[in-house]
């Protein structure tokens, strides 16, 4: 009697798969783009950390448009980098919270001067929601860019807790600090192209961002080795996994994603820094 060959081919065990998962767990295989020396986006970081910190030691108004112009930076190329399917859509709704959030920070008179964000998120969201509304391709691909846009709105908003530094006591020092962590600190991602670095870059720069803080910190009285220790590692380490999670990208090889990865890197931070410098400068 002839033999009936099975069609499929046989399911993996759940002990197979199990096996799998944790072998790619311990080998994990990156993608070509994120194993890639790119100096742009480290010259980027810096330039940006740095040009934020002269915009805020010179006037509050003049740091926010300082934001400003990161936040435009990062709506200019976000939906290109992420591959959102509605581009001009989604850079326009992140235009929206990346302008009109520091703008609306420095214009608020007294503290607590992140007190009307929220407004201009929901303003943010709601361009979004019209903006999917009126499109006339289908809307194909509709989670993937509400996502898309949502989240490079939340970077934005994130970005404008940079203005209140500005205009508190020890604020402008602060962010002169953490601009020269920030700077430091995105050196580590030349090491991306050396197989044994690789693995650890992460703590490299958090200890890039450590050292160049505490330096800092030494010579500028108003925030202390402590806190510039802190605020180095910390803003430091955000800012360089935020790099390191958009390097996956195939977009992160033109000079326009690696523009957009440096601006998110800086605008993620601001929170962050914000609420310690609150905590550790006061």
């Amino acid at each position: 009697m002839p033999t009936v060959e099975a069609s499929e081919p046989v399911s993996e065990s759940r002990a197979a798969r199990r096996a799998a998962r944790e072998a790619h767990l311990r080998n994990p295989i990156l993608p070509p783009m994120a194993t890639e020396r790119r100096i742009p986006i480290v010259l980027a970081t810096a330039v940006l950390a740095v040009l934020l910190a002269i915009g805020t030691t010179s006037d509050h108004a003049i740091g926010a448009a300082a934001v400003a112009w990161l936040g435009l930076a990062l709506a200019w190329g976000w939906p290109e980098l992420l591959g959102s399917p509605s581009r001009f859509g989604s850079s326009f709704a992140v235009g929206v919270a990346g302008v009109l959030a520091p703008a609306t920070v420095a214009a608020t008179p007294d503290d607590p001067f992140l007190r009307h964000v929220p407004v201009v998120v929901a303003a943010a969201v709601l361009t979004m929601f019209l903006h999917q509304i009126v499109r006339k391709d289908g809307r194909p691909r509709l989670t993937r860019s509400v996502a898309i846009s949502a989240a490079g709105i939340a970077i934005a908003t994130i970005g404008a807790a940079w203005v209140p530094l500005g205009r508190t006591s020890g604020g402008p020092e602060v962010v002169v600090v953490v601009a020269v962590a920030l700077a430091v600190s995105a050196l580590t991602d030349l090491g991306a192209s050396i197989a044994r670095v690789r693995p650890w870059m992460i703590a490299v720069a958090a200890l890039l961002g450590f050292l160049a803080g505490g330096v800092s910190g030494l010579v500028v009285d108003e925030v202390g080795v402590v806190a510039g220790v802190v605020l180095g590692a910390v803003s430091a380490t955000l800012a360089h996994v935020m790099r390191r999670v958009l390097c996956v990208l195939p977009p992160i090889r033109g000079l326009r994603g690696q523009l957009t990865a440096a601006a998110a890197s800086v605008l993620v931070t601001g929170v962050p820094v914000y609420v310690l410098a609150m905590i550790l400068v006061g």
